[in-house]
């Protein structure tokens, strides 16, 4: 049986990176020996235990990578070395290039696992380098999409056979409900930052505002954003149609609530949400942002693909769907089966094949 590892930055910050670590680490442990390992842990440890897999900090408090990379790197090597790690998976290009230095002159493994894509600029020159190293000095690259998967093979002249593209899988479990076609109400879920493009959002929304003013637009998330976002609502008049909701606990039994899903991202990695709303029979419309929306919307079928960050046909669309019960009945019924390619068990196969032959 072989032995894994899967390292992060920090499992007890619990952001998206660090949630796909802990089930990639929960379900692959019934196919191997699993480590789960965070360089830092700035709260608690007991956030990430579990009798699944084995987990274990580098270096309890946070440090700069940069300045104290060697150091790092000791540590991590160390813990490969005393544990017989086969494969070593780095989760994001944040931890990538420490993974490689540690790796370096023993048996271990590295794969490559990017958490974002390379079109997203927003991280600055740092990530791009260590984006770049990964994908020339580790054993295998691992993309959330199709997509990116090219641009490595593009940009960074990666070998396409070192290249495979792993969608991630949502535990996300929906309530089954019939499509409430009577509903009026707009659904939109993502973490209150700019990347996720509220900013975007409240332009188009006032140009449906405008032409059905009965209708209502929720948005569930927190994050640094909101004052921000809160002032954009009331400076265009908005606050009547357009609710912060904040993060709920409860999010699948509050779909069947909603007549159609938007997203406005300027970025995205792999969107979860998409899979959550279309598991819960909700047509998607979002914005054709790298990556991920075009891999799980088919435009016209399960909801609709706009031009990327075009206010107008973003408005538009979401028009034509309130115009159109019928459509959105249609998609509604396309809206589950279009996410069966991402179901758990068809993307731990994937892993499990990518483990068994390196």
């Amino acid at each position: 049986m072989k032995t894994i590892g899967l390292l992060v930055y920090d499992c007890s910050l619990v952001g998206g990176a660090e949630r796909v670590a802990m089930n990639m680490a929960k379900e692959l442990s019934s196919f191997y020996k699993v480590h789960l390992i965070s360089l830092f842990s700035e709260r608690e440890k007991a956030l990430f235990e579990s009798d699944k897999y084995i987990s274990h900090v580098i270096n309890p408090e946070p440090l700069s990578i940069t300045k104290n990379f060697f150091k790092l790197s000791k540590k991590i090597k160390a813990y490969l070395k005393e544990n017989n790690i086969d494969v070593l998976f780095a989760i994001t290009a944040g931890v990538v290039t420490l993974a490689v230095k540690a790796a370096s002159g023993i048996k271990t493994k590295v794969v490559y696992c990017e958490h974002s894509n390379l079109e997203n600029r927003t991280y600055g020159k740092k990530h791009i380098l260590r984006q770049r190293l990964g994908a020339k000095f580790s054993h295998m690259v691992v993309t959330l999409t199709q997509r990116d998967k090219n641009n490595f093979i593009k940009m960074f002249r990666t070998p396409e056979n070192k290249v495979r593209a792993i969608g991630n899988w949502t535990e996300f479990k929906a309530l089954d409900n019939p499509y409430n076609i009577a509903s009026n109400k707009i659904i939109s879920v993502g973490r209150l930052e700019y990347v996720k493009g509220y900013d975007l959002l409240t332009k188009a929304a006032l140009k449906v505002y405008e032409k059905y003013p009965q209708w209502h637009w929720d948005i569930y998330g927190g994050g640094s954003y909101r004052e921000k976002i809160e002032s954009d609502i009331k400076e265009k008049g908005l606050e009547g149609f357009i609710t912060l909701k904040g993060s709920v606990s409860d999010l699948n039994k509050r779909y069947g609530d909603y007549s159609f899903f938007v997203q406005t991202s300027y970025y995205e990695g792999f969107p979860l949400t998409l899979l959550e709303a279309g598991k819960s029979g909700l047509p998607i419309i979002s914005f054709d942002c790298p990556t991920g929306p075009s891999e799980v919307i088919k435009s016209g079928v399960n909801g609709l693909l706009i031009e990327a960050y075009n206010t107008d046909k973003m408005a538009e669309a979401i028009i034509s769907l309130i115009e159109n019960s019928e459509q959105r009945l249609k998609m509604s019924e396309m809206a589950a089966s279009s996410i069966l390619p991402y179901e758990k068990e068809n993307i731990i196969g994937k892993w499990v094949d990518l483990i068994n032959n390196l």
